[in-house]
């Protein structure tokens, strides 16, 4: 993959891009009745009904801040409530996941085809889904960390050598917490913060 990338914020990285494994899509099921027991019974009925259909297209709901796991109707009033963005509102946030494959179809096809499968749900009650922007997940991303730490050794050995042979390098920040990023429509670009100085032998 590529060794550099530059983001948004224009400064550039060293890491791998790797193609993503999934589409995901926020869903945000939320209720806004007066009385907060009937918005949490409304909450998981839809969710519920969610759930089914989500199974009939084939798409995976999902759940978690930094792993995704399966949501289910077994676990799915595990999941965290919170106020939404409205007064008396309360929700809770789920992922529909696809699987990038074979022909894969585009952010845009399936930001479409969740869209649609939310507008078939029916609602409960005051209960209702709104749609987040579809973006990509990768799994497993510390399986590339020593891909990652390969390429950063590449470069820094690389300068080092520039010097001469009476001089190394020193790496710092390796052992910190593996980033990644959307860089183009299917794949992802990992790194890690370091830092690197070379220094005589």
């Amino acid at each position: 993959g590529n060794a550099y990338f530059k983001g948004n914020n224009r400064v550039a990285a060293i890491g791998v891009t790797r193609r993503a494994d999934y589409f995901v899509t926020p869903l945000y099921v939320s209720s806004d009745s007066r009385n907060y027991e009937e918005r949490k019974a409304e909450l998981f009925q839809m969710l519920d009904a969610t759930l089914d259909a989500a199974s009939v297209d084939g798409v995976t709901l999902v759940a978690g801040r930094y792993t995704l796991e399966p949501v289910t109707k077994a676990n799915m009033r595990e999941l965290r409530l919170e106020s939404g963005s409205r007064p008396d509102t309360t929700r809770v946030q789920i992922y529909a996941r696809v699987p990038l494959k074979g022909q894969t179809p585009t952010a845009r096809d399936t930001a479409k085809r969740i869209k649609a499968l939310v507008k078939d749900i029916p609602a409960t009650g005051r209960s209702f889904i709104d749609v987040g922007s579809t973006s990509l997940a990768i799994d497993k991303p510390e399986q590339y960390r020593g891909d990652v730490v390969r390429h950063i050794a590449k470069e820094a050995t690389g300068y080092a050598a520039m010097f001469g042979d009476g001089y190394g390098v020193e790496v710092e920040g390796l052992a910190g917490e593996l980033y990644w990023q959307q860089s183009s429509e299917t794949e992802v670009f990992l790194y890690i913060e370091h830092s690197f100085s070379i220094e005589p032998r």
